[in-house]
């Protein structure tokens, strides 16, 4: 598969002043992130179901519209682009429940997400093809490069949405809640996925509810609540954390 794009600005993802209210409820007020270029980040998103994480990826990735704020990614302004062009500027996401052409095929599933993000402009199919079978080896589904969407299992399904991602050649991943559903070996494969990309200098930002996942993967840890982030620390300081223990993790931590 061909490199990742090159990076340009101070930032991975800046967002300053981030506001979303639906039907006069506030769901991120004055919202504040950054992550700094780095050739091997992950951060983890936590908060309870409502804090608004996943309605900050949908803003990021312009499926919902700003109330006010900015939001930049690689130093460009996202919010003046169409979503149609965050994958070719290296923007990349999967969605909670995959979603996935049921009765096509693991490989032309995948071959979607390169039409998705332009990049099988000028390819002829040979390369494409070859690019496709990369990362479904890299996400371990090589052998099922043939067989129907509607014929997998569920955590199969969830790597396959990642695969779709990866031939676009994102910069930057936003993963929401991939756990979800999966087994614990279907979630130990994932980590080791996940893994080789942020070391790959892939920048991950994952919304997770299962800390084995976290502990895995990710460096950094954000907890929102009520729309803001009120903890950013390390995963370890996560752990200690007396705020993340009474407003988020409660009986996870002791496991």
């Amino acid at each position: 598969m061909n490199g990742m794009r090159e990076i340009t600005g101070s930032h991975v993802l800046k967002i300053s002043g981030l506001c979303k209210s639906f039907g006069g409820l506030n769901v991120l007020s004055d919202f504040e992130l950054e992550i700094p270029h780095s050739k091997d980040m992950a951060v983890a998103m936590l908060g309870q179901n409502g804090a608004g994480k996943t309605t900050l990826v949908n803003l990021i990735t312009r499926i919902l519209s700003v109330d006010a704020g900015a939001i930049e990614v690689y130093g460009n302004d996202v919010l003046s682009l169409p979503a149609r062009a965050l994958a070719p500027m290296g923007i990349g996401r999967t969605f909670q429940s995959p979603r996935l052409l049921l009765d096509d095929t693991v490989l032309d599933n995948v071959l979607l997400g390169a039409v998705a993000a332009g990049t099988w402009r000028g390819q002829v199919r040979r390369a494409l093809l070859a690019d496709a079978g990369e990362v479904l080896e890299s996400v371990g589904l090589a052998a099922q490069a043939g067989r129907t969407i509607r014929s997998l299992p569920f955590g199969s399904r969830k790597l396959v949405e990642v695969a779709r991602v990866l031939i676009s050649r994102p910069r930057i991943l936003l993963l929401d809640e991939p756990a979800a559903g999966l087994s614990q070996v279907e979630e130990e494969h994932l980590a080791d996925v996940l893994l080789q990309l942020r070391r790959s200098g892939m920048t991950l930002l994952l919304i997770e509810h299962r800390m084995m996942l976290v502990k895995a993967v990710a460096q950094r840890v954000v907890m929102m609540a009520s729309g803001k982030i009120v903890f950013d620390g390390t995963v370890s300081e996560a752990l200690a954390s007396s705020v993340v223990k009474e407003g988020y993790l409660g009986s996870q931590v002791a496991g």
